[in-house]
């Protein structure tokens, strides 16, 4: 399988994700840097710049981790987003960096819209889950109905999102829960990938069908 030069193997990926719960992940600077390295334009690197300050200064709440080591997150997230084939500009890396910020602070859409648009707001609100309703059926196919309403910035974002959480779900010891997880993704986010985003798609594919397996045998 031919997969995106910005992605390894997943055993190794897996890997970084393990070390990367207990301290930042190099990886994921690695990859924000050839992100910034990809950009020629000085304004794009700037406003990029000043979004990743913004995202960085905000207190996460994630349970398990600081706010420093949850960051490594949507660093990768934007960074895939702004490397791969069918990015078109910086907004995606931005989506990227602030996907979680009201699902996991306490900030508000104001400041989103008076720091970058409403347009960029109104994606991450698309993207924020209501976690009280987050397994009911009817809620995420109506959340995933308007994701696929926005523009294809949003759409990719949601994909390395799930992408990148995916190499742990696989050594979730929660039968029922790796299993709606997986449910989801094959449902929502395949279908989404190979739409909007070929050029990872066959990695995604691989990557979900591993999750499953490594589930399975890790009860053996």
């Amino acid at each position: 399988m031919i997969r995106p030069a910005y992605l390894t193997a997943i055993p190794t990926e897996r890997q970084y994700r393990i070390e990367g719960r207990y301290k930042p992940d190099p990886k994921a600077w690695d990859l924000w840097n050839q992100a910034l390295d990809s950009l020629q334009n000085s304004e794009d690197l700037l406003m990029l710049s000043n979004a990743f300050a913004f995202a960085k200064e905000i207190k996460y709440r994630h349970v398990g981790m600081s706010s420093e080591i949850y960051f490594m997150h949507p660093m990768r997230t934007a960074a895939f987003a702004l490397l791969c084939e069918e990015c078109q500009n910086i907004e995606f890396g931005i989506i990227g960096l602030l996907h979680n910020v009201f699902e996991l602070s306490d900030t508000p859409p104001e400041r989103l819209i008076e720091t970058f648009n409403t347009d960029i707001t109104n994606q991450i609100l698309a993207l924020t889950v209501d976690r009280d309703l987050q397994w009911d059926l009817s809620y995420k196919q109506a959340y995933y109905d308007n994701i696929n309403s926005k523009p294809l910035s949003c759409r990719v974002v949601k994909i390395f999102d799930k992408l990148d959480n995916l190499f742990v779900l696989g050594l979730n010891d929660n039968d029922d829960m790796r299993g709606k997880y997986l449910a989801e993704i094959r449902t929502h986010i395949l279908p989404m990938a190979e739409r909007d985003l070929p050029s990872v798609f066959p990695y995604l594919v691989e990557l979900v069908d591993d999750s499953e397996l490594t589930g399975f045998f890790g009860k053996i």
